[in-house]
């Protein structure tokens, strides 16, 4: 069976034996439109992948985990729960007598100071990572176990 004899140009869509024939003038006319209107819609696309990839995901909650015997210590801030944050502080801290001491919410900084051995520390939660890191250094200093250094400050977003 041979294809139908298109006849260009012709409205009635019919071949020469009265078989239903596309159209190319229609054809060629709605594949220059489509042409025009894809670039339009991949640019739009792009501009909103662009956007989406730009704006930061909500997350707004960090921990801080510290083991008392070993002095190891783990923290975390941007998470997108309080448990995931807890659940990765104590995974950071990496030892088993690892507890949560410190959590935040959105907008919030904290900060961990410790002594030398970490064995004593000073936790902290403010509104800006500088007022966290002299809080927490002054809650280190209140058991004048030694000098004490910030290990780790950082603010949710």
């Amino acid at each position: 069976m041979s294809a139908p004899a298109l006849h260009p140009g012709s409205n009635s869509g019919l071949d020469a034996s009265g078989r239903v024939a596309l159209e190319l003038v229609a054809t060629d006319r709605e594949n220059r439109s489509m042409g025009r209107l894809f670039p339009t819609v991949r640019g739009s696309l792009m501009a909103a992948a662009i956007l989406v990839a730009a704006t930061p995901a909500f997350a707004g909650y960090g921990a801080i985990a510290w083991d008392r015997t070993s002095g190891k210590y783990g923290g975390t801030w941007n998470q997108a729960t309080a448990q995931a944050a807890a659940e990765r502080a104590l995974s950071d801290c990496g030892a088993t007598g690892c507890k949560v001491i410190m959590r935040t919410g959105t907008g919030q900084c904290a900060a961990l100071a410790t002594i030398a051995s970490g064995k004593f520390v000073g936790a902290a939660s403010r509104k800006t990572v500088e007022e966290a890191r002299l809080a927490a250094l002054s809650n280190c200093q209140k058991g004048n176990a030694g000098d004490c250094v910030v290990r780790a400050s950082n603010c949710n977003k």
